[in-house]
């Protein structure tokens, strides 16, 4: 049988802060969606998207609403700090705990497992496995050729320094080797989580969507990155991977400027790190969706209410006028009622594919898949019930045509 892993998640989580990142946070719903394999001791909290303060809050939110408040949240230090803190402390004892068998995820800054090895410098020696999503071996480039600086191991230099090159059994997926495989189109996730049956889907739909928007606004993007849930994806699928033993010249000068970790020949080598590669995009994508959708929340269903005029009262009858024209998969049905003029930014998109189940159920719309690959979507077409209601709205509407002008009417009187 399987053992499960023991596992620490030292992360720097800020979803649903403003225009900062949410991979964090969906690297720990990958790890929660999957409790046969993974054991989620604890999260560590660190600084490197937000502040540690900000971590802090982002994953005791997200614990309390998906219901997994037995798993403890540690306060870790900030920027200036002692290392030695309340994380670190957790990371020493469960290495303690876990001789040999312990892994601890590593995806931001390394402070708090560098406070570990202050407070006991045979820690690396009792933690079984370190993995990590940081570092870059080639200058990164992203949403087509733009550079990223690195944020994880060039935040804390000095953490980085001691862990990589005192560290055991390090496993590095780096910013260059996360990009061919992380990379979520904007329509292709909210396709698939908010189709799901599994209110866990809309949750982290509505959780970590907002990045969507940041990505377009800041890069014209129309998709964002999950790096840190590749690096999650290893700990339990190694075998989706092809790994390769790197010498890497470790130097603190060329952590500190862009994370660099410096591949070398192997007698001039501080230490030998794991960097590898995922086999195949679709492959690991699979992975995060299945356990995302696979995630049992241990809350009531939550109200993934619908929100805005459009959406409570008139969203039904301009998703049956598009559908009257031809079938349309969800997130494109969505951008045709906005060019349209059907709705606006008011539209919750979680929302708005609870309607299209909704409509679903009430024999209005049938959808279809295009088959079992990440990249498939379900299509929705209307059906002849779907049609004789909507004949049915046109008599509604006129009627609700006269009674919104006698209230304005009524309102401009006033204010003659």
């Amino acid at each position: 049988m399987k053992k499960i892993k023991p596992v620490i998640c030292d992360c720097d989580n800020t979803a649903n802060v403003p225009g900062r990142p949410m991979d964090d946070a969906l690297a720990l719903l990958y790890l929660l969606g999957n409790p046969e394999d993974i054991d989620l001791l604890g999260i560590t909290c660190n600084y490197g998207n937000g502040t540690a303060a900000e971590s802090f809050l982002s994953n005791t939110a997200m614990m309390k609403e998906t219901g997994f408040t037995h798993i403890p949240v540690l306060r870790g230090f900030e920027q200036d700090e002692s290392p030695v803190c309340e994380s670190s402390r957790f990371i020493a004892e469960m290495a303690d705990k876990y001789p040999g068998e312990l892994v601890y995820l590593g995806i931001g800054s390394l402070g708090n497992l560098y406070g570990a090895y202050l407070l006991d410098n045979s820690v690396f020696e009792k933690i079984g496995q370190i993995v990590l999503m940081g570092g870059i071996t080639e200058s990164l480039l992203i949403h087509d050729g733009q550079p990223l600086a690195e944020l994880n191991f060039s935040v804390n230099a000095d953490a980085s320094e001691a862990v990589l090159s005192k560290g055991h059994n390090i496993t590095i997926i780096t910013g260059n080797n996360c990009l061919p495989v992380s990379a979520l189109p904007k329509d292709e996730f909210l396709d698939k989580l908010c189709s799901s049956d599994n209110p866990a889907g809309m949750y982290i739909a509505k959780k970590c969507g907002y990045r969507f928007k940041t990505k377009e606004i800041v890069y014209g993007a129309d998709s964002s990155y999950c790096w840190d849930a590749v690096a999650a994806a290893y700990i339990n699928h190694p075998e989706k991977f092809i790994d390769n033993i790197t010498p890497c010249l470790i130097n603190r000068k060329e952590l500190h400027e862009k994370g660099f970790l410096h591949p070398c020949a192997a007698e001039e080598a501080v230490n030998m790190i794991n960097i590898p590669a995922a086999r195949s995009r679709v492959e690991i994508q699979e992975l995060f969706y299945s356990s995302w959708l696979a995630l049992d929340m241990h809350t009531s269903d939550a109200n993934f209410s619908c929100k805005g005029l459009y959406l409570d009262k008139l969203i039904q009858p301009c998703i049956l006028i598009e559908l009257s024209h031809e079938p349309c998969h969800g997130f494109l049905l969505m951008q045709k009622l906005k060019d349209h003029g059907y709705i606006d930014d008011s539209l919750d998109p979680a929302g708005f594919y609870r309607n299209l189940k909704r409509m679903e159920k009430d024999g209005y719309l049938t959808s279809s898949s295009g088959g079992g690959s990440p990249r498939a979507r379900r299509t929705f077409e209307i059906t002849d019930l779907g049609r004789r209601a909507l004949v049915n709205w046109e008599g509604s509407l006129r009627k609700y045509e006269v009674h919104i002008n006698h209230i304005v009417s009524g309102i401009s009187a006033l204010n003659k």
